[in-house]
C-alpha cells in the first residue's frame, strides 16, 4: 500500500495538485495563497532554529498550543494546517515567533521545494499525520522526525504494516494515553512519552463584555459541534425554554463558517462575527470566531461536547472541564476514551434527556476544574532534547 501511494506520487502529482486546488477553494481561503500547498511559501525563512510543526485542522492546533507556547522559547515555529479553520485558528494562538503556511501536498516537487525553502531543524506532526512522500523526504535529509500526540487510529488496525512502516521513521514518538501507546509499541514502534496535551488547555478569561442582564441570563454551551449536532440542539433548548423562557443558548461550531450558512433555525440568534449581542428575545448565540471560548466557559457551567452523536468520535473534553464545567456529550466516544474515563461526565441522545440535563446542572454549583493524570512537560522535554541532538 505504502509503495503504491509513493509511486502514484511521483507518476501522477497532477492529482494531488487538483485535489488540494478544490480543497483551497472550497475552505474559503485567500487565493494568493495557494502556492503554499504546491511547496511555494508565500513568507520568508527566520534567522535561527526553526521548528516545524504539522497541524492538520482547528483540533490539532488546539491540542498542540499549550507546547507550541513552550516551544516558541528556543525556536521559531513554522506551523502548517490543510484547512482555513486551522489556519484561523493558528492565527488566534496570538503566538510570537509563529508563522502559518498550509501544508505542501505530498509529492516529491512540493515536499522538495518545501525543505528548501524552510530548512527546519525539526519537523513534528501533530495527533496521526504521517505524510509518506515528506517523511522519505525528511529521511535523506537528516532532519528529525517526531508523532507528538498519537491519538486512537483505524489504520493500525486495518493496515498494521503500512502503519508500521511509517512509524519507523519517526526518533521521537509520543502518546495521548497509555491504550495508544500500547497499540504503537505492539507494531515495533518505541513510544517515549505518554501525555495528553490536551489536558494542559487552560485559560483563564473574563466573561464576553454583554449587558448585565444578558450576563445574569441561565446559559448553557454546545462546543465544537456539527451540523448532526444542531437539531437535537435546537429541540432540547426549546424544551428547557418552556420551564425557563429566559435560557440562552451559545453554540461555539467547530467549524465557524458552516455556522454562517444555516439556513433554517428555529431560535432568534445573533453572530459574534457580525457584533451580536443578545437581547431579551434572543435564545441563541453562535460563537463563529476561533480564540473566544474561554470567555464563554467563564460564564457557564454547563458544556455539550460535540462530535459524538455520529461517528467521528467525539471531541476532547479536556478544556471544558479544565474550565470547571458539568460535560455533557454524545454516546461516540471513542477518539477520546482516555479522557472521559478521568472526567466525570453525562451521555445524552435525545433532546429530552439533554434537556433535563441541563437543567438540573443549573442546580449545581460550579464543578471544580478537572486536571489530568499527565506527567506535564515530558513532551516538551523529548523535543527539546532532540533538538539539541541537532545542534
Amino acid at each position: 500500500m505504502l509503495v503504491g501511494y509513493l509511486a502514484l506520487g511521483r507518476i501522477a502529482p497532477l492529482f494531488w495538485r487538483l485535489a488540494a486546488s478544490a480543497a483551497h477553494r472550497k475552505q474559503g481561503a485567500q487565493a494568493n495563497r495557494l502556492t503554499e500547498r504546491f511547496g511555494k511559501p508565500t513568507a520568508p525563512r527566520p534567522a535561527g532554529p526553526l521548528l516545524w510543526m504539522h497541524a492538520e485542522s482547528v483540533g490539532e492546533v488546539k491540542g498542540m498550543a499549550p507546547l507550541l507556547r513552550v516551544l516558541s522559547a528556543k525556536a521559531h515555529i513554522l506551523l502548517t494546517t490543510n484547512t482555513q479553520t486551522g489556519a484561523d485558528q493558528a492565527e488566534a494562538l496570538d503566538l510570537s515567533g509563529l508563522t502559518h503556511q498550509f501544508k505542501p501536498v505530498d509529492t516529491l516537487a512540493a515536499s522538495n521545494s518545501f525543505l528548501d525553502h524552510w530548512q527546519p531543524d525539526i519537523a513534528l506532526f501533530a495527533e496521526s499525520d504521517m505524510p509518506p512522500g515528506m517523511l522519505q523526504m525528511l529521511g535523506k535529509r537528516r532532519i528529525p522526525k517526531a508523532l507528538i500526540a498519537a491519538r486512537p487510529s483505524k489504520t493500525r488496525s486495518k493496515a498494521p504494516r503500512t502503519a508500521a512502516a511509517l512509524l519507523e521513521q519517526f526518533d521521537l514518538i509520543t502518546a495521548s494515553s497509555g491504550k495508544v501507546a500500547e497499540d504503537i509499541e505492539n507494531l515495533g514502534a518505541p513510544v517515549s512519552v505518554i501525555e495528553d496535551l490536551k489536558a494542559q488547555q487552560r485559560e483563564p478569561a473574563a466573561p464576553l463584555d454583554w449587558p448585565e442582564e444578558q450576563l445574569r441570563r441561565p446559559l448553557w454551551l454546545a462546543v465544537s459541534t456539527h451540523p448532526e449536532d444542531h437539531a437535537l440542539l435546537f429541540a432540547a433548548q426549546k424544551a428547557i425554554m418552556a420551564q425557563r423562557p429566559d435560557a440562552l443558548l451559545a453554540i461555539a461550531p467547530r467549524h465557524p463558517q458552516q455556522a454562517r450558512t444555516w439556513a433554517q433555525c428555529p431560535l432568534e440568534h445573533v453572530f459574534f462575527s457580525k457584533g451580536g449581542v443578545p437581547d431579551h428575545s434572543t435564545h441563541l448565540f453562535v460563537m463563529d470566531a476561533f480564540g473566544h471560548l474561554p470567555r464563554l466557559h467563564a460564564m457557564s457551567h454547563v458544556s455539550f461536547i460535540g462530535g459524538a452523536l455520529g461517528e467521528r468520535g467525539g471531541h476532547s473534553p479536556w478544556e471544558a472541564a479544565a474550565a470547571g464545567s458539568v460535560i455533557l456529550t454524545g454516546p461516540d466516544l471513542s477518539n477520546n476514551a482516555p479522557a472521559y474515563a478521568q472526567i466525570p461526565h453525562q451521555i445524552v441522545d435525545d433532546a429530552a434527556s439533554l434537556s433535563e440535563a441541563v437543567l438540573a446542572a443549573w442546580q449545581t454549583p460550579r464543578p471544580a476544574p478537572a486536571l489530568p493524570d499527565t506527567a506535564q512537560g515530558a513532551t516538551a522535554r523529548a523535543v527539546f532534547a532532540l533538538l539539541e541532538q541537532q545542534r
